[in-house]
């Protein structure tokens, strides 16, 4: 039996916040990334950074609060889907376990996310969230962080 796994866009009025991290090949920083796409599968922005806090969880962390922060101040979005292929960083998120109450960003994100008429942060399949591993990885090649928008 062969199983396809794939992105599904959000619902209608919604954007859709894909956010990934990647290391450097020796390990000395780190990669953020974001793709928002609306319930069209339509490229609305995609941002990357390079940070030197080589410690995962904050690596994470940050890659949510750049997208995040993204949609909500550059694009005024109200309708979010955040979507990350770790369980445990959704759990996070969702409020699930002690994390919160150690990590300043991750109230941040939450603080964002509450501030939206209407939120879901979901876990998908790493084999359905390419797209932000590749923009995550992309800062390596560049020699600035950058974001873009798709105005059309």
């Amino acid at each position: 039996m062969t199983v396809f796994i794939s992105w599904v866009p959000p619902s209608q009025g919604f954007l859709n916040v894909n956010f990934d991290d990647s290391v450097s090949k020796g390990g000395s920083c780190r990669g953020v990334g974001f793709i928002i796409r609306d319930h069209t599968a339509t490229l609305v922005a995609v941002g990357d950074r390079r940070i030197f806090d080589t410690f995962v969880v904050c690596a994470v962390l940050r890659a949510a609060w750049e997208g995040l922060s993204y949609a909500r101040q550059a694009l005024g979005a109200d309708h979010i889907l955040l979507e990350r292929d770790s369980a445990s960083v959704i759990a996070w998120v969702r409020g699930q376990g002690h994390a919160i109450e150690e990590r300043p960003m991750l109230r941040d994100i939450c603080r964002l996310l509450g501030e939206c008429r209407s939120n879901q942060a979901t876990h998908v399949y790493k084999k359905a969230n390419r797209a932000d591993d590749w923009i995550a990885f992309l800062c390596f090649t560049m020699r600035e962080d950058s974001s873009v928008e798709n105005y059309s």
